[in-house]
Formats: C-alpha cells, structure tokens, sequence
C-alpha cells in the first residue's frame, strides 16, 4: 500500500471517527516525554484505540516498544512520507513522531465490543452534522458552503463565508492540541494562498496553551464548544460484513 495524501486523509478521519485503527507498516519513531528516545526503520504494528491510545508493537514480544496512554491527539500528515504526530492533552506532557516509510497493511474497525455494550457518542462526526444545521455557532455570519472540502492538504470539515471571507473550520470532539493547531494552520495558510480573503476557526471543547499561542500568532480564531450538550440521534454502524 503506498503512503500518499488519500491514506492520510483516511487515517485522520477514522481517528475522528473513534474507530480502532489497526496500522502493519515500516516506520521509525521519535519519542519525547516520559524521557527521549528514538528508534530506527523497521516493520512495526501500530495500534490506535478509540480512547486514543497509541500502541506500537515490535515483532516479538508481548509489551510494546513505546505506547501514549490517554487523553491524546494523533494527526496524519503527508510530505514525501506518512507522519503520524501524536501529543497528550494533558500534563504529563508527551509527543511522538511515527515516519511510516511503507504501510503493508491498513485496517480499521467501528464495531467491536469487549463484552460490554458501547456506545460511542459525541465524535467529530457528530459535531459536523450539528454545526452544518446549527450554522451560527460557528460564526453568527457564517455560510456553509460544504462539509467535506475536498482539498490536496486532507478535507476541511467545514468549508464557508463569512461576509466576503472565505473560511476553513476544523472540528475537535476532545481537547485540541498541537497537533490540531498545526493543522488548521496549514489548512489556512493553502485557503490564503488561493482565495482573498480568508480565515480559519478551530472548534472544540478546550484546548491546549501551546495550541493557542500557535493559533493567536496566526491569527486564527479559536471557538469552544460544549460537545456534550450536542443531542446525538442514534446512526446504525457498519459491521464488519459491509466492511468487507
């Protein structure tokens, strides 16, 4: 499987999803936090689980070789390589760089259960689908003009105006860090350099200190919502038949 814009479109999207993410790949990894390591290229099994724990497996042995334990945020990126970047939201403060350099296998799951019945509610899908009928929550002007923006830097969640203003709106169902700052900075910076003028908005419950002074210093706004008073309808799952 080849590492390009699509698979990091995807992988970003089954984050938001809270699906559990099933990555069989060569990689090397840089960690900072709990102390500072960093190990080479080699075939490796990444694991993202919908509580966003990130686990990464060798090839023996049943501990793995570094993990992040919640509440964390991963992004996918694509420059020449898929970048996993993952940060905790919370103190302790962690990150890791994950380089895929090849991915042998991708696969990701909506349906499994544990024994216990779960529900996953209030993603950044259903933040979506409330924002795109709850318009001015966004911006009291705000204009959609689509979800889904299909761009060459991954799909703006929301796309629209206000006034004369273009504006790319990235959605957050957790606590927004670094990762997410970075990634409505890019989004803004590709909008401003193909329309005048234009915008970014970042949505989520909170966010990270970092993260803001990322976005002040961009001049990118920061909308906080309270996700867990969104009404979420029931949405029938896929299971893994309809998958296949």
């Amino acid at each position: 499987m080849i590492c390009d814009f699509e698979l990091s479109d995807r992988v970003n999207k089954d984050i938001g999803e809270k699906k559990i993410i099933s990555i069989v790949c060569e990689c090397s990894i840089e960690y900072s936090g709990r102390s500072k390591s960093q190990i080479g290229t080699g075939h490796r099994i990444i694991l993202i689980k919908q509580d966003s724990t990130l686990l990464i497996h060798g090839l023996s042995g049943y501990k793995p070789i570094n993990w992040m334990s919640p509440p964390m945020e991963t992004v996918a990126e694509f420059s020449e390589e898929l970048l996993l970047y993952s940060q905790r939201t919370k103190k302790p403060f962690e990150e890791m760089r994950i380089r895929v350099h090849k991915v042998l296998n991708y696969q990701a799951y909506s349906d499994l259960r544990d024994g216990s019945k779960l529900s996953v509610t209030h993603t950044e899908k259903d933040l979506q689908d409330y924002l795109v009928k709850n318009q001015e929550l966004v911006h009291p002007s705000f204009r959609l003009r689509k979800a889904e923006y299909s761009t060459p830097l991954g799909y703006f969640d929301l796309y629209g105006k206000v006034g004369d203003t273009y504006v790319v709106v990235e959605l957050k169902a957790e606590r927004a860090g670094l990762p997410a700052a970075l990634q409505i900075k890019r989004y803004t910076e590709w909008l401003k350099e193909h329309v005048n003028p234009a915008r970014g908005i970042l949505v989520a419950p909170s966010i990270t200190p970092n993260a803001m002074l990322i976005l002040n210093k961009a001049g990118i706004e920061y909308k906080k919502i309270d996700i867990k008073k969104i009404e979420v309808k029931h949405r029938k799952e896929k299971t893994l038949n309809e998958w296949c």
